[in-house]
């Protein structure tokens, strides 16, 4: 029979049907509950100091508190090793041992400069953005895709996202984009902007790329995500330069990031578990006072988290510890009833910039 964290310690009280609170055995804070634990979760159960930010599974539990190693811990567990497991969920917040994954390390990408967009659509490109930014709040479209990730139109306008209410055919000369010729070998001179929410990736030199989110009603058999032809191949970043940055793979749960600390925490939104950095994203990632990386608790977060680590090794790990991803957790924080045990973004990014290591560099992007 497997073991949990209760079993190794045992001075807890139950809060819930599946939720013990009692002090933290890592760093000894004095709150009587600040450390919870859910005995039923997978691995061991999971855990939770609201005061230094330590979290993980019961397998990063004892190699916190006991110094023991993966194997050992599973042994103390009676779990079964397994080459799958993710990782980064192993690590401690002040060391990182080995790591056991299925993901082969990445090897570490050299950052090359983007390439942008053309004037003509980097013009055209901001004439939508700002077309699409026009009554927000009165928009029932709008208001349903933003209110369901929980973000604000003033969001919206300060991050460059927009809404899209139908289907747009733009000359793609106007974009300054060739015709493209169609399967029948008549000439295809349209662009299809997509009805949607509009994600812009803005740099100095303006907007240098554009992704549509497409609402679940879709027809087939579009895909979800629809990136325009012609943008450049760049990152999301919600925030500025100066701050703690946080690496997601969704532009809009790093819109969130920003929303949440009031600016204080930029995100930035890879949009794939795969793309690299430009040469100026890069430098702005190293500059970070503070660097964290919140990849999504599937596959594809193990994929981004092996190239993450690979190019960023000063990265703290910091997953979340509800639902696939930030977006998931902050919206069962505010789900009724609410469940306290499941910490709000703010609250989540508190504990873990608690114990994020710092850097001193300093960056201005420019691209």
């Amino acid at each position: 029979m497997n073991r949990s964290i209760l079993d190794f310690f045992p001075a807890m009280k139950p809060k819930g049907p599946n939720e013990w609170a009692g002090p933290c055995p890592l760093c000894g804070g004095a709150t009587k509950d600040g450390f919870i634990v859910w005995p039923d979760r997978p691995h061991g159960g999971a855990f939770m100091c609201r005061k230094c930010g330590a979290s993980g599974d019961g397998i990063a539990f004892l190699m916190q508190r006991d110094g023991m190693s993966y194997l050992e811990a599973c042994e103390a567990l009676s779990l079964e090793p397994r080459s799958s497991s993710f990782a980064g969920r192993s690590r401690t917040r002040r060391e990182c041992p080995a790591r056991v994954s299925h993901v082969q390390p990445a090897p570490r990408p050299t950052p090359e400069p983007a390439v942008l967009p053309c004037r003509e659509w980097m013009s055209s490109a901001e004439a939508l953005l700002a077309d699409c930014q026009r009554g927000l709040e009165e928009s029932p479209g709008a208001v349903t895709a933003l209110a369901g990730r929980y973000l604000t139109p003033d969001t919206a306008r300060a991050c460059g996202l927009g809404w899209n209410d139908r289907d747009r055919y733009v000359p793609r000369s106007a974009w300054g984009l060739p015709d493209l010729a169609g399967p029948d070998g008549e000439p295809r001179t349209k662009l299809l902007i997509p009805r949607g929410l509009v994600v812009a990736c803005r740099r100095e030199a303006g907007v240098v790329a554009l992704t549509v989110r497409r609402p679940n009603d879709r027809p087939e058999p579009r895909p979800k995500y629809w990136q325009v032809a012609g943008g450049a191949s760049v990152p999301f970043i919600a925030g500025c330069a100066g701050h703690p940055v946080v690496l997601v793979e969704s532009a809009l749960d790093a819109c969130l990031l920003w929303q949440e600390t009031e600016g204080q925490v930029a995100g930035v939104g890879f949009m794939g578990s795969t793309k690299p950095a430009d040469t100026a994203t890069d430098a702005f990632i190293r500059s970070a006072p503070q660097l964290l990386a919140a990849p999504d608790n599937d596959d594809a977060g193990e994929k981004a988290w092996a190239r993450w680590s690979a190019t960023y090794p000063h990265a703290h790990f910091a997953p979340v510890l509800h639902g696939k991803d930030i977006g998931e957790q902050h919206a069962a924080a505010h789900a009724w009833p609410l469940n306290y045990s499941i910490p709000t973004t703010g609250e989540w990014l508190t504990a873990v910039l608690s114990s994020a290591p710092h850097n001193s560099t300093t960056y201005t992007l420019t691209a």
